[in-house]
């Protein structure tokens, strides 16, 4: 594994946490994943750092699960902070390009404050694919009606539809208006008492992180009726190659 894959940098109480695989589009591939998954880990230990920076170079802060490994599902959760749980520093997202799958989970839950150019837009593109895991994770951050809209389409949200409803916190003109200003708010978060800012995520994520919770125990008793199928269906294996073969899918329920 590459280790420059994902790239960690303190300066000034900031951990600068850089997706850096562009011509993968930063897809979270096993690799990524488990380089990710070690950044987070750092982050939480590191004295020096009291706010992370997450970003990704290239034209694309992250195009989502890299299916085309077959081992990926058994990896892909350590690419997600355990946000609002063992971190309860502050993270400052700054986003562009087309942000998909798994990559819109990573912007959505894995940041506490969310900078995107205006040329984002996010895509949750499961249902193109055929298979959905964590869905609960999402619940907060949209209205309920929109969030069915969106996820159910896998039609893209603009950056200034997702500054509307409350998803994302500022749209920025261009990347390097972008970091400027996302590390403005990073500087800020940093000169911050941390202990009254960890009280305060702590407090914030509590009944969301018990409510999720609560959901999952319940998703689990029902998962051999509703996920488990999806990755033994022909409807899985239509999607992912169409995904692939940059064509529409024909699904047949089945």
């Amino acid at each position: 594994m590459s280790k420059d894959i994902v790239l960690y940098e303190v300066k000034d109480r900031i951990a600068y946490i850089t997706l850096n695989n562009p011509d993968n589009q930063n897809r979270l591939d096993p690799d990524m994943c488990i380089a990710l998954g070690e950044a987070w880990k750092q982050f939480a230990q590191d004295e020096n750092a009291w706010v992370a920076l997450l970003s990704g170079n290239g034209d694309n802060f992250c195009m989502g699960a890299d299916l085309r490994h077959d081992g990926l599902l058994k990896v892909l959760s350590r690419a997600f902070p355990p946000n609002g749980t063992k971190i309860l520093k502050p993270i400052v997202g700054a986003v562009q390009g087309r942000i998909a799958g798994s990559g819109f989970g990573l912007a959505a839950y894995g940041t506490d404050i969310t900078y995107a150019t205006k040329d984002t837009h996010f895509v949750f593109a499961e249902s193109w694919v055929g298979i959905v895991g964590g869905i609960v994770e999402y619940e907060p951050y949209m209205p309920f009606k929109i969030s069915l809209e969106f996820l159910l389409s896998g039609q893209p949200m603009s950056a200034e539809r997702a500054y509307e409803i409350g998803f994302v916190n500022h749209v920025v003109k261009d990347r390097d208006e972008l970091m400027t200003e996302a590390a403005k708010m990073a500087k800020i978060l940093s000169e911050n008492a941390p202990l009254t800012l960890r009280a305060i995520k702590y407090g914030q994520y509590k009944r969301r992180v018990d409510s999720q919770r609560k959901a999952m125990s319940v998703a689990q008793e029902e998962f051999e009726t509703y996920i488990k199928p999806q990755l033994d269906s022909e409807d899985y294996k239509e999607g992912k190659a169409a995904l692939f073969e940059n064509r529409k899918p024909i699904f047949k329920g089945k």
